[in-house]
């Protein structure tokens, strides 16, 4: 079996929500996945309806954080919509498959981390 790299354990740290460093990195990266696994589990909608909104302003934070500010506005703006009370139906296949054509995969989000640790390696606590 293959060893896991460095990086690949920092990402599992933060997937786990064993993050209990202040670091700016750790806290972005696991903020944004937290949102980013309700959506992938349940669309966009069920991330703004089951994530507190303090938690979900830090996710947008870590979205910004790893350069993904259109995915933060994206959920701003699917806040707004889930706020207004308009009919949900309507907004959520749009709303998913935008948020898809940004993000179509881990993998991406796993990169733009992978290059922010190499960039700013202390904004990650070591292991």
């Amino acid at each position: 079996m293959a060893e896991l790299t460095n990086t690949a354990l920092i990402w599992n740290r933060a997937c786990g929500g064993d993050v209990v460093s202040l670091l700016a990195g750790d806290r972005a990266l696991e903020d944004l996945l937290l949102v980013h696994g309700y959506v992938m589990n349940g669309g966009v909608f069920h991330a703004i309806e089951g994530i507190e909104a303090e938690l979900l302003a830090d996710a947008q934070s870590g979205y910004r954080y790893f350069g993904f500010d259109s995915v933060a506005d994206l959920l701003n703006e699917a806040k707004s919509i889930f706020e207004s009370g308009q009919n949900l139906d309507q907004f959520e296949i749009e709303l998913g498959n935008r948020y898809t054509e940004l993000i179509p995969d881990d993998s991406v989000l796993f990169k733009r981390f992978e290059d922010c640790l190499q960039q700013n390696p202390s904004e990650f606590a070591p292991l």
